[in-house]
């Protein structure tokens, strides 16, 4: 039987490795990864919020926003299992962010033994038209960390600042449109 292939690509530097806290998570095997080197090309289904409403169990809460009204993920574990980018771990000080819609790069240069992460603010948002509402307690340790999780963290200004070019590209183009008009107000 053949080998199914995977629906994204994964840096060849980088690993799936147990966590302390998180179960598994991404990490750098060998060698070093420089600033905006690409870690993930994100893949797997294209969703649109109905179809993200319908995902149950394990896959309920995987999709990761690409605009409004689509999200990339999987539809079934099977799928999930083809996706590694699921492993990144959430973190308050990550080091690796977005640029476009679907590139996870780092932000800065990453080491052999560092866990790849992201701060799940630079993707998800809220939708009215969706079913649920993501929110959940934060586990990282940073020293900056916010203890809450929330789709509406990327409205917070510090997060804005700080992320400025690593949201996730709709999210980066909705924040400039806000400020925009802030500053025309």
């Amino acid at each position: 039987m053949s080998r199914q292939k995977p629906f994204s690509w994964m840096h060849p530097n980088l690993e799936i490795r147990d966590t302390e806290r998180c179960g598994k998570g991404i990490f750098v095997a060998s060698g070093r990864i420089a600033k905006d080197d690409v870690l993930f090309v994100m893949g797997g289904s294209i969703l649109t919020i109905e179809d993200e409403n319908q995902l149950t169990g394990v896959v309920a809460d995987k999709p990761i926003e690409i605009s409004e009204q689509f999200s990339i993920g999987p539809r079934n574990a099977a799928e999930l299992r083809r996706m590694p980018q699921h492993y990144v771990n959430h973190s308050c000080d990550p080091n690796a962010g977005f640029k476009g819609q679907i590139f996870l790069v780092a932000m800065t240069p990453i080491y052999m033994g560092q866990e790849i992460t992201y701060d799940y603010a630079m993707v998800m948002h809220s939708n009215p038209a969706s079913d649920s509402y993501f929110k959940m307690a934060c586990q990282c340790g940073a020293s900056t960390c916010r203890q809450w999780i929330a789709e509406d963290d990327w409205l917070r200004l510090d997060l804005q600042v700080r992320y400025d070019g690593y949201f996730q590209w709709f999210l980066q183009e909705k924040i400039l449109r806000l400020n925009s008009r802030e500053l025309n107000a």
